[in-house]
């Protein structure tokens, strides 16, 4: 067994910004420190903004600080999205790993193809590792920085990043150089790791798989790579979080109608679909080409099993006595009608309505908070109860 497989485990736990925080001393070989870096995170991207704000108002006396802390965005950022997006990798880089082996547990690979996995999964960790991926995310993080910086007009910029003349408060310095790169950073080496595992799931879904199509689980044998999606929850709230924060700001501060929280809702949930779902279509083909065997094969079989016990039981004359509904036939032949079910309900895609479901709750519970800021509970109780009645 090759040492991708033997740490198939471990197979997606890397990507950027690791190297970096390695040479950093923030990650050690034999502990990620992930707690430890989602605290430093906050206490490098949000805790010097308090610091900076609070200082230049009592230098300046310019009244800014009220304005930074009804900043409901740059709090949803670097306060909560920001460790989230750390605290992910402790659930869903093993879980996408346990994933990868399975396909090697549940002996699906087939002999003849084996070479062929272990070197998907070796090429995903090599371009998970690899220092070329971790170049281009810091420098697209910097890059879409100074998009922003050049494109964004100064007035949409908060009270308390906005210049005065010539001067440019430290607070918003420190958001531009330091914060909102940290945030570009993480969020693209997530995507990356997404990608790997989509390129991973598609390089899988090309092998011939051992697929069963009367597997009890609806899906071939297949299943189990649904339960990925467990591993996404913290993303899905770390991304509906970031969207929560700038609605607030759109609602309370600039007086966007309420209806805003509708069409983010429904691009969350297109987002989560795309990221997180889409990736386990590429097995739909294998899946379909599955049924159709499975449909000609174990029904031919169930054909021959119903016709014999028809011509032993059905069109017997004489009356069948209780003892006759013990023998193995009735049994044996419910059994086998059982499995040919199986097979007529197997699903295209390998993942259960509830998984995406949960995903999209996830997403979407941030935004709970910004409907109760402008909307009282009392008021939200009787619209649901004028839907109902």
């Amino acid at each position: 067994m090759s040492a991708a497989i033997e740490h198939g485990r471990e197979l997606f736990d890397g990507g950027p910004p690791r190297r970096l925080q390695r040479s950093l001393g923030l990650i050690k070989p034999d502990d990620p420190r992930i707690a430890r870096r989602a605290e430093l995170a906050v206490l490098v991207g949000w805790a010097p903004l308090v610091v900076l704000v609070i200082v230049e108002e009592v230098i300046m006396r310019n009244n800014v600080a009220k304005s930074f802390f009804n900043d409901f965005a740059v709090h949803a950022r670097f306060l909560v999205a920001v460790p989230l997006l750390i605290l992910a990798e402790a659930d869903c880089s093993p879980r996408l790993g346990k994933v990868a082996r399975q396909f090697i547990d549940a002996g699906l690979i087939m002999t003849p193809e084996r070479e062929r996995f272990d070197a998907a999964m070796a090429s995903t960790q090599r371009l998970l590792d690899s220092r070329l991926s971790e170049m281009v995310v810091v420098g697209l993080a910097y890059g879409l920085v100074l998009i922003l910086l050049l494109n964004l007009p100064e007035g949409q910029f908060p009270a308390w990043q906005r210049s005065e003349g010539s001067y440019y408060p430290l607070a918003r310095w420190w958001h531009v150089l330091v914060s909102i790169p940290i945030l570009f950073i993480l969020a693209l080496g997530w995507l990356w790791r997404l990608f790997l595992w989509w390129r991973f799931l598609w390089l899988t879904s090309r092998l011939d798989l051992r697929l069963i199509p009367g597997h009890p689980d609806f899906g071939g044998g297949l299943m189990f790579v649904g339960s990925a999606l467990r591993g996404f929850w913290l993303l899905s709230f770390a991304l509906g979080t970031i969207a929560a924060g700038s609605a607030a700001n759109r609602i309370v501060h600039d007086g966007a109608p309420l209806n805003v929280l509708t069409n983010i809702a429904i691009g969350l949930a297109v987002l989560i679909l795309i990221l997180f779902v889409m990736p386990l279509f590429v097995f739909m083909d294998k899946l379909r080409e599955a049924k159709r065997r499975g449909v000609f094969e174990y029904g031919g079989l169930a054909n021959e099993v119903g016709r014999q016990f028809e011509r032993k039981w059905i069109n017997r004359r004489s009356r069948i006595d209780e003892e006759a509904l013990d023998v193995p036939d009735f049994s044996s032949t419910t059994d086998l009608f059982q499995i040919v079910a199986n097979v007529y309900e197997m699903k295209d895609i390998p993942l259960r309505l509830r998984s995406i479901v949960h995903l999209i709750v996830a997403a979407l519970l941030p935004l709970v908070p910004v409907l109760l800021l402008v909307m009282p509970l009392r008021e939200i109780l009787e619209d649901l109860a004028k839907l109902l009645l």
